[in-house]
């Protein structure tokens, strides 16, 4: 049996993996601002933009007052090594052999397909002097295919050479999950002194965190083979999924801790916080079920077991990736200098403490700078260097009194793949 392959298919299959499957840490940054300098805004976030950052910000002097952003979003995709871009161009299209040969040298070289994508809004943050308070909630995921399961994907099971063959699967899979969480925050003023005509502050922060699992995903591989002699199938794809019966708000919960120390003098600034330094956060076994995903198909047998099971009967090994599936600590340092009276540079170092939950890049070290070439239009723009690549961003806002508007956007390459994001903000009395 051969199956054809056309524009349609595989665009359906990619999205299907991606989206399928539900960035950054569970509280993400709520200004724009922080996506357009490259998530290099740590140094100067102040008032709401502190709260997912650094809570230190809410002790410093030019911090005091309301700040309120209303439903910032942030959409993030990526595909690598294929993208998006490479399907559309055969949009209504059967993909030529020649150039499936060449997608599949591509994802064969890279050491499979991989794509990552997530949802980010925040329904509320908000400061009042040293006091924030935030709630946002994210879907994101990631999935990965091997160059067997591709070319699979583009040529059928007859392959590349058009004679059948073997083809271990083992490695492709999903993983995905959608989190609420809510931050409450207070920045506490440790020094403030004053040397004439230079203001000096030091704070700390501190976040505490209560987090809400609503679903979780995950299915990896385990060594499914599809063999040409004898012609047959054995399918082993594990899957964990919530329970239909369960709870639809929450399947997992934990608190979390986030502390965080900022310093200004004159026209420097400097912070440093660390993420997660307490989390208690894990998933609820009875609130998830498991599908062996067994199958075998050839001459002989037809039979599967994909029976709902609870995760408790799950072998260990599949229960142990559960256990570690949840946020783990991360740690930073910044900087900032304001060059010019309306030119502000900002540095960012951070390295995130293991996988979990999180489809961002683990380390970064990063430049960016905000320019205001008028007082109602400020200017951002950032680089970074990331886990196994870079990052690139963007943006922009509009001043205008107490109202701000902001808009942001960001190219990645790295360990996830290529791809962009993009955020929009309205915020009152900060940006």
């Amino acid at each position: 049996m051969r199956y054809a392959t056309n524009l349609f298919g595989v665009g359906a299959l990619l999205t299907l993996l991606i989206w399928a499957s539900p960035v950054s840490g569970q509280l993400p940054g709520a200004s724009p601002a922080t996506l357009a300098t490259a998530n290099n805004y740590t140094a100067i976030a102040r008032g709401f933009a502190a709260i997912g950052l650094n809570p230190a910000g809410l002790g410093m002097p030019e911090a005091e007052g309301f700040t309120l952003a209303v439903a910032p979003l942030t959409v993030n995709q990526s595909l690598d090594p294929l993208t998006f871009s490479d399907i559309f161009d055969y949009e209504g299209r059967i993909v030529p052999t020649s150039v499936k040969e060449d997608w599949l040298q591509q994802i064969s070289a890279a050491g499979g397909q991989t794509g990552s994508g997530a949802v980010e809004i925040t329904a509320f943050s908000f400061s009042w002097n040293r006091f924030g308070l935030q709630l946002s909630s994210i879907a994101s995921g990631k999935t990965n295919i091997n160059d067997a399961a591709a070319e699979l994907l583009l040529f059928g099971n007859a392959g590349r050479t058009g004679v059948p063959g073997d083809f271990d699967l083992q490695g492709s899979g999903l993983t995905g999950y959608a989190v609420s969480t809510l931050g409450i925050s207070y920045g506490i003023p440790l020094s403030r002194r004053w040397v004439p005509g230079v203001e000096q502050g030091l704070s700390i922060g501190l976040t505490l965190k209560q987090s809400w699992g609503h679903a979780l995903a995950f299915a990896e591989d385990g060594g499914t083979l599809a063999q040409s002699d004898p012609l047959g199938i054995e399918l082993d794809f594990p899957i964990i999924h919530p329970s239909q019966d369960g709870s639809t708000w929450s399947r997992g919960s934990g608190l979390g801790l986030d502390v965080g120390v900022a310093w200004q003098r004159g026209p420097w600034a400097a912070s440093g916080v660390v993420k997660n330094i307490v989390h208690s956060f894990e998933w609820d076994l009875a609130e998830l079920v498991y599908r062996p995903g067994e199958a075998v198909f050839d001459s002989d047998t037809n039979s599967s077991n994909f029976d709902e099971l609870p995760l408790t009967d799950a072998p260990p090994e599949i229960r142990g990736v559960v256990d570690d599936l949840k946020f783990k600590p991360e740690i930073g340092i910044a900087g900032a200098y304001d060059a010019l009276e309306n030119l502000t540079v900002t540095a960012e170092l951070r390295q995130r403490l293991g996988d979990g939950l999180d489809t961002g890049p683990k380390s970064h070290l990063g430049i960016g700078m905000q320019y205001l070439p008028s007082p109602i239009v400020p200017l951002r723009a950032g680089v970074a260097v990331i886990t196994d690549g870079f990052q690139l961003g963007g943006g922009l806002g509009v001043i205008l009194g107490p109202v701000h508007l902001g808009l942001g956007a960001l190219y990645r390459t790295g360990d996830g793949g290529g791809g962009i994001a993009g955020t929009f903000g309205l915020s009152f009395g900060g940006s």
